[in-house]
């Protein structure tokens, strides 16, 4: 029995350690992949993808298969792209539609008679997962949104409301959505010019977005309190909504946001603590960004490039939109993604040591964050080692908990008011 048991554990140590292997493996390949994709080597960062692919039992995600075939269709291989976007919309139900359809990755695709066809099977995909998609009608433009659990709808109960990242759509929290419209309702919607919503042709700035998103919810009978969750950019537009409407708020959810505590000159602190001088920092980096912002102007998508233009004008005054209460005290959290990857910044002019300068600008983000929480009762930072920006799909789970632990601080706050009475 013994010797059984002994080559049980083997044979279970062996698959362990066979399956972790290949793990291990499929991620060095993806970060290459990405690497290459960034330094738009685009050739060899498909191939990159292919390799994780074929590796044994690798757990190959709908967002690797997606960006193989962007990294395909940027080195000209239609046939592999649309091998991986099939795969993808046919295989693992995609149902991004607004973003295959707008995605400038793809535009070398547009002409190809296969085209057409997947972007009819990710739109049907898209219309059977979103049964509950719905528009409402601001100053004559409709606007995409998507209610769930409704029957959750209840007087001082929290309705959780989503506001997404910069040019990014409402899909991004399906999880999660899902997860948390069966004890909330749940509102998520898409901006201006954003998915199927139409451009009203006005500015997205804070004022304007933070006015639609509130006539949103009342015409929805979606009445306060509001637990507002929020990823990166959409950090703005929710940090301005408080200021607005502070008496409004159950809690707030910061995921990597846009960094609205940042005021004039913050931004060279990372390079003084790395050593440089003030004529160094300027020298490299005032006239290509201005470059850089010129010719992403030219060549992204119009959606794109007005949510630029604002976070551009926010930087230069010093988010005072956002700014202008201070945070109420309710459940506030900061979620912080601390995966490093390589970005096209790494062709500035400054060489420096890219990881090190990324982990000095997240700690001192991360002393300012707390120091917006100290007077918090309720006030939480968490800091993800390994997740990307987009924490939300790469860790639901974590987002997940937070809204749910945000909910239990709430109540408390309400039973510890109602004592005070």
């Amino acid at each position: 029995m013994r010797k059984i048991l002994s080559l049980l554990s083997f044979l279970i140590f062996t698959v362990f350690s066979f399956a972790q292997n290949s793990n291990q493996k499929y991620d060095v390949f993806i970060r290459k992949a990405d690497s290459l994709y960034r330094a738009k080597d685009y050739k060899n960062s498909a191939l990159a993808f292919s390799d994780a692919f074929n590796i044994p039992d690798s757990k190959i995600t709908m967002n690797h298969r997606y960006n193989a075939a962007c990294s395909y269709a940027l080195a000209n291989c239609p046939d592999s792209a649309f091998a991986n976007l099939n795969y993808v919309a046919t295989l693992m139900n995609y149902s991004r539609y607004s973003q295959i359809k707008s995605d400038p990755d793809l535009k070398s695709l547009y002409t190809d008679s296969r085209w057409n066809d997947i972007v009819e099977l990710v739109k049907n995909n898209r219309e059977k997962e979103y049964s509950k998609l719905d528009f409402v009608t601001l100053n004559g433009s409709k606007v995409e949104v998507y209610i769930a659990g409704i029957q959750n709808n209840k007087t001082n109960k929290p309705v959780i409301v989503f506001e997404n990242g910069m040019a990014d759509t409402y899909d991004r929290w399906k999880a999660i959505i899902d997860e948390i419209s069966k004890t909330n309702a749940v509102f998520a919607y898409n901006r201006p010019r954003i998915g199927e919503s139409e451009d009203d042709n006005l500015s997205p700035t804070t004022e304007h977005i933070v006015s639609n998103l509130r006539k949103m919810l009342l015409e929805k009978e979606l009445k306060p309190p509001y637990l507002l969750v929020s990823h990166s950019f959409g950090g703005a537009y929710i940090r301005a909504f408080v200021s607005q409407h502070p008496n409004e708020i159950a809690g707030l959810i910061f995921m990597d946001p846009v960094d609205f505590t940042k005021t004039a000159g913050m931004g060279d602190l990372p390079y003084l603590e790395m050593g440089f001088t003030k004529h160094q920092i300027d020298s490299a980096f005032g006239k290509p960004n201005k470059n850089f912002l010129e010719k992403l102007y030219t060549e992204m998508p119009k959606h794109y490039v007005e949510e630029v233009k604002i976070s551009v004008q926010l930087t230069q005054t010093e988010f005072n939109e956002c700014n202008r209460n201070p945070l109420p005290d309710v459940p506030v959290h900061f979620i912080m993604a601390g995966g490093y990857t390589a970005s096209g910044g790494d062709n500035s002019p400054l060489i420096c040591d890219r990881e090190k300068l990324f982990r000095v600008s997240e700690n001192l983000k991360m002393k300012r964050y707390l120091q917006l929480l100290y007077p918090l009762k309720y006030g939480k930072l968490f800091y993800c080692s390994k997740s990307s920006h987009f924490v939300q799909t790469d860790e639901p789970d974590l987002v997940l908990s937070c809204i749910k632990l945000a909910l239990t601080d709430f109540e408390k706050i309400q039973r510890e008011n109602k004592v005070s009475h």
